[in-house]
């Protein structure tokens, strides 16, 4: 009876020792793979597409993770697989639908038009790739050169950015700036200081070449609000420069602004459009050993590239120079720039007096903003250092004026202080279309001008046989290329500093000032005027002090009613 019941039990075990059964594994892991394809794919498409790749990795991980487990665990194996399938699949449309939304049409994927390419195309195929040109040479954050790319949709941003690009370096635009605005991005260009509004993006582009310009300064693509700035060059034809991109975000999106440096960035006094007398009163300061020197400017009036071109101009390997910065403009050989950053424990006089205390022979502030360092930077010249500083100031006076208050020591000042600089950028007009002409003689003598003098102004419009207007190729119809700066100079001199000292009253220095003849800003502009350099319609736009603000309306009185 015992040897049959163990025959028996025997005879019910299986015929094989392997207790999985092959064909569901191979089913759950062909499954699995396709998933983690996908996976792989939403990694480097969010970059492509330049949307949010560490949120989308999440939620792509976040959605596969339970439904292995899921699949691995339901009793029933069908519907283990089915919930699988079913998770995952509504985490990929969603992110397909997403990732879509983004793009252009044609590079749209899993949409009819995507499968209809594919099929006529053949799975096994390579896509067939746009054609695109490389008009603009590019070099990214780390120095080395962009080649065209391979992958479609990068290959469209990589076409659009290079079609940007091309347009704003063949205008001349020295800021190209992108806003989003709706369903459109908005793009205008600063040309020689003027805003021009040039034809907008779609959305979707805008947003593309934007993702492109981060990827290729080395940015954050994650980074939606937070300011960020990267650089990348760029070279057309024989010229390169170097770009700047600076990002941040708005209500509308983010937004991006490129800035070109050109040859700006190695200028030096001579060539920043100081007359000769001038620029030899510059030169007699600069090798003055010690004292204040003040440059003034409003804003965008070419300041920063002064005070720089300044300091090119000295000899950095004979003289110990530093600067104290709150963001470089400009890398500087042989010179010391210290990048400020207030904290509790750290402002801005306690980082100037440890510059002082280490010796050097000229401290320079391209933006000097604090009252409390003041005193010590003219008390530093005063001994034996030369200091530069930029302030806002709408002339000398005004500037000269900021910083009285800033010191708040008229002797003080008086004894450090050795000029005051002002200026503004003008429009050099076109050799190739500027017109000549008589200006009205009630013109010429309200502006001191001589009558017998010939003067220029950018071509009235012409155009051809058929109507169309003929713009010229050096300028592109703006009649200007190029700007210089005009400069009004204060020197203080010995009897200067006695009208400081006595009380320091800005109608006082200009009285003193007027009596030695010294000429103001619009009388140093119109001397570019007379050399045919600018215009007189340009001297008196950019020299024109604004209007000050009309005084509110004292409220009617009302009739009580009757």
């Amino acid at each position: 009876m015992l040897s049959m019941g163990f025959s028996d039990l025997l005879a019910q075990l299986p015929e094989t020792t392997i207790y999985i059964s092959i064909g569901k594994l191979v089913a759950q892991l062909a499954l699995f793979s396709i998933w983690l394809l996908f996976a792989q794919w939403v990694d480097k498409d969010a970059v492509v597409v330049n949307t949010w790749r560490v949120p989308w990795n999440l939620a792509t991980l976040g959605a596969g993770v339970p439904a292995v487990l899921l699949m691995l665990l339901i009793p029933n194996f069908w519907i283990g697989l089915a919930t699988f399938f079913v998770i995952t699949a509504v985490e990929l449309t969603i992110y397909i639908i997403h990732r879509n939304g983004l793009v252009t049409e044609d590079t749209m994927v899993f949409t009819p038009s995507h499968m209809s390419r594919l099929m006529s195309q053949g799975f096994g195929r390579k896509q067939k790739l746009r054609e695109v040109k490389e008009r603009v040479k590019l070099k990214g954050a780390d120095r080395k050169s962009v080649a065209i790319p391979t992958e479609p949709v990068e290959r469209d941003q990589y076409a659009a950015t290079q079609d940007l690009l091309f347009d704003g370096l063949w205008r001349r635009a020295s800021f190209v700036n992108m806003i989003p605005a709706g369903q459109a991005t908005k793009v205008t260009y600063e040309i020689d200081g003027m805003s021009v509004d040039r034809e907008g993006l779609a959305r979707p582009d805008g947003d593309a070449v934007l993702g492109y310009l981060k990827k290729l300064a080395g940015l954050n693509l994650e980074e939606r609000r937070k300011p960020q700035i990267g650089t990348f060059s760029a070279t057309i034809g024989e010229t390169s420069v170097q770009i700047e991109v600076h990002t941040g975000g708005s209500t509308a999106g983010e937004k991006l602004t490129l800035r070109v440096i050109g040859a700006e960035a190695g200028y030096k006094t001579p060539d920043l459009g100081f007359t000769t007398e001038q620029l030899a009163a510059v030169q007699e300061l600069m090798h003055t050993p010690k004292g204040v020197v003040v440059f003034s400017g409003p804003p965008k009036s070419g300041l920063s590239t002064t005070i720089y071109s300044v300091i090119r101009t000295h000899d950095a390997f004979l003289n110990n120079i530093q600067t104290v910065e709150g963001r470089k403009e400009y890398t500087l050989d042989n010179v010391t720039q210290h990048v400020f950053k207030p904290s509790e424990d750290k402002t801005f006089a306690k980082e100037f007096q440890r510059i002082v205390r280490t010796d050097p022979d000229m401290i320079v502030v391209p933006e000097f903003r604090d009252a409390e360092a003041a005193p010590i930077a003219c008390n530093a010249a005063d001994h034996k250092q030369k200091i530069y500083v930029a302030l806002a100031g709408e002339d000398c006076y005004d500037a000269l004026k900021t910083w009285l208050t800033m010191v708040n020591d008229k002797a003080l000042l008086a004894k450090s202080l050795l000029a005051v600089f002002n200026q503004r950028l003008v429009r050099k007009l076109c050799n190739e279309c500027k017109q000549a002409y008589k200006p009205p003689p009630a013109q010429l003598q309200k502006a001191n001008l001589p009558q017998d003098k010939v003067f220029y102004r950018p071509p009235d419009q012409q155009f051809d046989k058929h109507g169309n207007p003929i713009v010229c190729q050096n300028c592109h119809g703006t009649g200007y290329v190029g700007r210089t700066a005009i400069f009004e100079i204060l020197l203080v001199d010995d009897g200067l500093r006695e009208v400081i000292k006595r009380g320091g009253a800005i109608a006082d220095i200009r009285t003193y000032d007027a009596k030695r003849g010294a000429g103001g800003l619009q009388q140093q502009a119109l001397s570019k005027v007379l050399d045919g350099t600018t215009s007189i319609q340009e001297v008196i736009r950019v020299t024109r002090k604004a209007a000050p603000a009309a005084p509110a309306a004292a409220p009617k009185a009302t009739t009580p009613a009757t």
